[in-house]
């Protein structure tokens, strides 16, 4: 039978980003940060329990949970604004925004949320977890969703690629985008991917062993690191040295192709006659960017 009603968080476990409910009757219930459906979970904080389901060796389980509005723990949190302190809310922007993402970032970006320690480790290693649309950083390519700024003071980002192209993907490939160079390049396929790519930036053994211990309790997968990517991707714009004349695309028979030129023009370029032509092609398709045009 299935658990419903309203519970205190009693535990977090930061590490596995698990914890434990405790509902009006005694009754314990675990969850799991990606049962949250919009909130960081907070020990004191209170919640309501949608459903339960049997867990490993038959313990109960909720399977979504929502936030009781004013049932907050008191100054917890590890952000500071203005005295008060409020939790990161990483985790809500990536389960409210457009992207499909895997378990494991789920699961990095609650970790990161609700420890200082381990968001500064993510940081360390050139990953400042920050999820957020990609025009509030600037990068006007409608389909880039930001998840982290590729070091503490840089303008470039790693991301995800929203693009409905991109539909027979398990979830959004893996993107970077170089400020500078207004470029977006595929860097991984899934996160366990890219997570071994940041590793395989550093030299210090012992942080990346630190590291990788935390990726596997995140779900990544034990392999060795390797390289980031740097692909000119076929489902990507094509980057100026290929770009063609604008009327060739307005020509173009392949509706695919001419979707990407029309994009670069109006992503690098802000051409308004690119502009008005990918607007009717969107809406003749029924797409909508997540950051409009």
């Amino acid at each position: 039978m299935s658990i419903t009603g309203e519970g205190t968080i009693t535990e977090i476990q930061p590490e596995d980003q698990l914890g434990w409910i405790e509902m009006g009757d005694g009754t314990r219930v675990r969850f799991g940060g990606t049962a949250c459906k919009g909130f960081v979970p907070e020990v004191g904080m209170k919640v309501k329990v949608l459903g339960t389901k049997p867990g490993y060796g038959g313990t109960i389980k909720a399977t979504g949970l929502e936030h009781v509005s004013g049932g907050s723990k008191p100054g917890a949190g590890p952000a500071s604004v203005g005295g008060a302190r409020r939790p990161r809310m990483g985790l809500h922007a990536i389960q409210n925004g457009p992207a499909r993402v895997d378990d494991v970032l789920l699961q990095l970006v609650g970790l990161a949320d609700v420890q200082d320690g381990v968001h500064a480790i993510f940081g360390q290693l050139g990953f400042e977890v920050a999820p957020q649309q990609g025009d509030a950083i600037g990068c006007k390519n409608p389909w880039f969703f930001a998840v982290a700024k590729d070091g503490k003071d840089s303008k470039d980002a790693f991301g995800v690629y929203t693009h409905p192209m991109l539909a027979e993907h398990a979830t959004h490939p893996w993107v970077r985008w170089d400020q500078a160079k207004n470029t977006i390049r595929h860097v991984a396929n899934d996160t366990s991917d890219l997570l071994h790519g940041l590793l395989a930036r550093h030299d210090d053994a012992a942080r990346r062993d630190r590291c990788r211990r935390i990726f596997l309790k995140l779900g990544a997968r034990d392999e060795e690191s390797r390289a980031l990517g740097d692909a000119k991707a076929h489902w990507l714009p094509p980057e100026d040295d290929e770009l063609r004349p604008l009327d060739e695309y307005l020509a173009e028979s392949d509706g695919a192709e001419m979707e990407r030129g029309l994009l670069a023009y109006v992503w690098r370029r802000d051409d308004a006659r690119a502009r008005d032509a990918l607007r009717g092609l969107y809406e003749a398709w029924d797409w909508m960017p997540p950051q409009g045009l």
